[in-house]
């Protein structure tokens, strides 16, 4: 199981309505079979670090770098994409994660993911 997350620094005043845009492109990873996904509105944070982070689970890499382009070539990705950029202080920052735990401590491996199943 991964993890990928989109880490965004949004302008001045623009947290919020930032936010609510993100909501759009959790829809649109619905609506094109994505994994789940979950919106993190920074509370307290360094400084310089980001104030929205957008993640999503994925099975595999391979998953999402086909998600990835599918809902890229999407007009209305590219529509809302254009918009969202508007309100980002810099460039969006890509991580995946390898997620090695899951709540309660356990492994998330073939054998937990052969129960869910």
């Amino acid at each position: 199981m991964y993890l990928s997350r989109l880490s965004f620094s949004v302008l001045p005043g623009k947290g919020r309505e930032a936010a609510e845009a993100l909501k759009t492109l959790a829809a649109l990873v619905a609506a094109h079979g994505g994994g789940p996904t979950r919106i993190l509105q920074a509370h307290f944070a360094s400084p310089e670090a980001a104030d929205l982070q957008f993640e999503q689970e994925v099975a595999s890499v391979a998953e999402l770098e086909a998600q990835v382009r599918q809902i890229a070539a999407l007009p209305e990705f590219q529509q809302w994409s254009a918009s969202f950029s508007l309100l980002l202080s810099r460039t969006p920052k890509r991580e995946v994660f390898t997620v090695v735990a899951e709540e309660g401590g356990g492994h998330p491996g073939p054998a937990a993911a052969a129960s869910a199943g």
